[in-house]
């Protein structure tokens, strides 16, 4: 009886962490300072998120571009709607590359990632959009913005480092698990 008591003790948090793994995690690793700075990780589970999301009133989690930029938002929002639409189809490779001395800008294309690097002196980022996600979120043509639908796409892009930036002996990483 002693044995079966330690067994279900023991599965119940284990299950509720196969339950998080499961479900994504986002990963906030900050890195302050080098080595002899602070190192903050936090994670994220994007299921407590999302449940979270749902005691949150519809309205405060929808963004209307419409009111906030009028008519021209929903134009670009074509616009941008087609541009990653036909990046997904292209093959890869380098898009835009913008070099003066000490800076670069490089953005391509990778499989389904577009990848964004920046180099500014001791600074540097690194952004990682997959498109198909980023369709996903994209406001629709009514200019309406789910902050839900995000968390929902989120969940979706295990394994995925969005984004690196180092600063001198500062370092932020953000991925989803």
């Amino acid at each position: 009886m002693l044995k079966l008591a330690a067994v279900v003790l023991l599965a119940l948090p284990l299950a509720l962490l196969g339950a998080v793994f499961a479900t994504g995690l986002a990963v906030v690793d900050v890195l302050e300072g080098g080595p002899e700075g602070h190192h903050i990780i936090v994670p994220v589970p994007l299921l407590a998120v999302q449940l979270g999301l749902a005691f949150v009133p519809a309205e405060k989690t929808r963004l209307d571009l419409r009111r906030h930029g009028g008519v021209e938002v929903a134009e670009q929002l074509d616009i941008a709607r087609e541009v990653l639409e036909a990046l997904a189809e292209a093959p890869d490779g380098e898009l835009v590359r913008v070099e003066e001395p000490g800076e670069q800008v490089l953005i391509s294309k990778a499989g389904e990632l577009l990848e964004i690097r920046v180099h500014d002196g001791n600074e540097d980022v690194s952004v990682n959009l997959p498109i198909e996600a980023v369709l996903e979120v994209l406001p629709r043509h009514d200019g309406s913005f789910d902050a839900m639908e995000v968390v929902g796409v989120l969940r979706g892009m295990r394994h995925t480092e969005l984004v690196d930036v180092r600063n001198g002996d500062d370092h932020v990483r953000v991925s989803i698990w």
